[in-house]
């Protein structure tokens, strides 16, 4: 049985691992996100003229319908990298280990805290007394009795 320091830096250590997984998913995500705002940002300042232009001339639609064209495959772009944004959402097989990891340690720092209280009290005052008790009972058990 390992120490309670030791056990107790285990659960730390586990604890760290899951803090980096879930921060290089979170990371990825906000990658993902700014990604997708660039590229809004950019088709709205570079692609729209050259996209409403394409539409009007080439597939006879009125400005109108032309905008609306733009907008539409704007729209499109954005909704794909909401979608990867989106996709590493969950945690991955390594942070699943970490935290089965984690919680193994925490379950065997408990375990040895509880040890660790029981042996405290059988060896402190009270201890020996009950079991000084306990001995003078099963002695005279076993006794002769005198008559």
């Amino acid at each position: 049985m390992s120490s309670p320091v030791e056990v107790g830096q285990e659960v730390l250590s586990a604890q760290g691992q899951i803090i980096g997984h879930c921060a290089k998913r979170y990371g990825l995500r906000a990658a993902f996100a700014i990604v997708a705002l660039a590229f809004l940002g950019f088709a709205a300042l570079s692609f729209h003229g050259v996209l409403w232009a394409l539409f009007l001339t080439i597939c006879h639609l009125g400005p109108f319908y032309s905008a609306l064209c733009v907008l539409g495959v704007d729209l499109l772009f954005v909704l794909i990298f909401v979608i990867l944004a989106s996709l590493s959402r969950h945690p991955g097989v390594a942070e699943e280990k970490a935290r089965m990891e984690r919680d193994r340690k925490v379950q065997e720092l408990k375990q040895v805290f509880a040890l660790s209280t029981v042996l405290g009290v059988l060896n402190g005052p009270v201890g020996r007394y009950a079991g000084g008790q306990a001995f003078k009972i099963v002695r005279s058990l076993f006794s002769r009795k005198k008559s």
